[in-house]
């Protein structure tokens, strides 16, 4: 049995009562690292019998996979079955195909990926990450094909997002504590990491434009240090209202770690 194939009939209710913050990593615990499937108190009778398959399965594995093997593992098998020549034109992509293999080719922090159904390629002399792949192939499998609301909102007002608001409000803080009383350093660094400087929203010193995925915008609003004012610097990331319909909140997290680590060096 996959992580997939557990998740899908688990009861999906992210109750937490399992000790797990989703069901998604519920599953990957069970299958992973052997938990206890009883752990869940929602378990339909169906479910619940199975217990001893899994633990069959453990058993007899005889080591657990990494964390990243699991969830690359899943998202792959979440977009075996999808039409990437459909799915291309609303999430900004393009299409191609390679020997019979089908590919989305789309602009990733400014490099131009190939996304494979089991693989992600990176242009000649570009570092990968293999975290990566996660996070691109959760933008595919959200199937999204959306207008930009043209409404930037924080992290914090996205849905469910309380118990990840501090990692993001850290990212925030790093920023603006690094870039304190440097202002022409972060505007050199925006410029080299893809950015662009933009007038709109609100009247913060620095304000800049990142695009990681071409239908995920990323505003970065920084105030500097006022010393005689006892103003601390501050740095904000807003995104565009409907982001979500492409990325969920781990994979927000993720892709403003990276913005952060491509902001400092």
């Amino acid at each position: 049995m996959t992580i997939l194939e557990l998740y899908k009939v688990l009861p999906k209710t992210n109750c937490g009562k399992c000790g797990q913050p989703a069901c998604l990593a519920f599953a990957a615990k069970v299958i992973a690292d052997g938990e206890n499937l009883g752990k869940c108190p929602d378990l339909s009778p169906e479910t619940r019998e199975f217990a001893s398959q899994i633990h069959e399965q453990q058993r007899s594995r005889g080591k657990h996979p990494d964390s990243l093997a699991i969830a690359l593992e899943f998202m792959q098998e979440k977009v075996a079955s999808l039409n990437f020549a459909s799915l291309a034109h609303g999430l900004g992509a393009e299409y191609g195909e390679e020997a019979g293999r089908a590919y989305l080719r789309l602009l990733y922090f400014g490099n131009p990926l190939h996304i494979f159904k089991d693989e992600v390629r990176y242009p000649h002399g570009v570092p990968k990450n293999p975290w990566d792949a996660i996070l691109l192939y959760n933008y595919i499998a959200s199937q999204a094909d959306q207008q930009l609301a043209g409404k930037w909102i924080t992290f914090p007002s996205l849905p469910n997002s309380i118990s990840k608001t501090k990692t993001a409000n850290n990212l925030e803080e790093k920023l603006a504590a690094y870039f304190s009383g440097r202002t022409d350093l972060l505007l050199h660094h925006i410029e080299k990491g893809g950015g662009r400087s933009t007038h709109e929203e609100g009247d913060a010193d620095v304000k800049a434009i990142f695009w990681p995925l071409p239908r995920v915008p990323v505003l970065l609003l920084f105030w500097d240090a006022l010393v005689e004012e006892h103003f601390s610097a501050q740095c904000h990331f807003l995104l565009d209202a409907q982001v979500m319909n492409y990325l969920d909140l781990e994979s927000l997290l993720f892709l403003l770690e990276q913005l952060q680590e491509r902001l400092m060096p």
